[in-house]
Formats: C-alpha cells, sequence, structure tokens
C-alpha cells in the first residue's frame, strides 16, 4: 500500500511537473478590453510619472526586490523597446504593492503584460518569457 501511494505521488509530481514546464513563460492572449490606470500603476520613467502609453505599444514589467529573473527580463524588454521607439518600456516593483499584484491576479515575478496603444491588456507572461514570445504579440498587434 505505501509504495503504490509513494509511486502516484511521485506521478503526480512528475505531470505538475511538466505541465508547470509546458506553460511556464509562453504567456496568454488576454480576453476582454481592460485599460490599465497609469494613475494607479504610479509608475515613473526617467523620474517623471508615466501619464501616457506607447505610440503602438507598451511593455509593463511587474517585479519584486527578491526576483532573482527579473534583472535579464528588464534589461531585455528595455533593449527592444529602444530598438522600436514607438514601445513604451515600463516597470512596476509590486514587492510593496500587494493591491496591484491582487488586482492583476499576479502570482508570480516576473509576470509581463502588453498592452495596446490605447492601454488594453492584450497578452500576459507570468515568468521569464520563452525567446520570441514578446516580440510576436508585438507584431501581431502592429507594433514591430
Amino acid at each position: 500500500m505505501t509504495i503504490g501511494l509513494t509511486l502516484a505521488l511521485v506521478a503526480v509530481s512528475l505531470l505538475a511537473g511538466v505541465v508547470y514546464k509546458l506553460f511556464h513563460g509562453r504567456g496568454h492572449r488576454v480576453l476582454g478590453a481592460e485599460v490599465v490606470d497609469l494613475a494607479k500603476l504610479k509608475v515613473h520613467k526617467n523620474g517623471d510619472p508615466v501619464t501616457e502609453f506607447g505610440a503602438k505599444a507598451t511593455l509593463v514589467l511587474f517585479s519584486t526586490k527578491y526576483c532573482g529573473q527579473c534583472p535579464a527580463v528588464r534589461r531585455a524588454l528595455a533593449k527592444l523597446a529602444h530598438r522600436h521607439g514607438s514601445l513604451l518600456f515600463i516597470e512596476a516593483d509590486i514587492t510593496d504593492r500587494l493591491d496591484l499584484a491582487a488586482h492583476f491576479n499576479i502570482t508570480q515575478t516576473p509576470t509581463i503584460f502588453v498592452l495596446n496603444h490605447r492601454g488594453e491588456i492584450r497578452y500576459r507572461v507570468g515568468g521569464t518569457p520563452k525567446t520570441n514570445t514578446i516580440e510576436t504579440e508585438l507584431a501581431k498587434l502592429g507594433a514591430l
């Protein structure tokens, strides 16, 4: 009986690990058209509060002080925004902003939102995005 239970637990754990690996960092399209309220987000860029979205798209990185993957994701998104002038990249540190985490249902960092030019959430990635995932979604929006 204990051997059977142990094998069942191992099988369930393996299955959970495979499912996690398959979906972590892949992201998904967001249905609906929730618009991010920049006033509630309270992010700054170059010392100034962000009050407008990017001309074609906006990338929002939700991070925490303790996130190990966030610095690399931050650099990659900043580089992408620098290469394409119509993109805006902003970062919201949610370490002390549980209100934002709850509102947007953020359970892991990094979490990335791809917003269209009106600030509507169109794509969401939980975890470190897979290669070219963000670029593919930006291309679908006509932002690249």
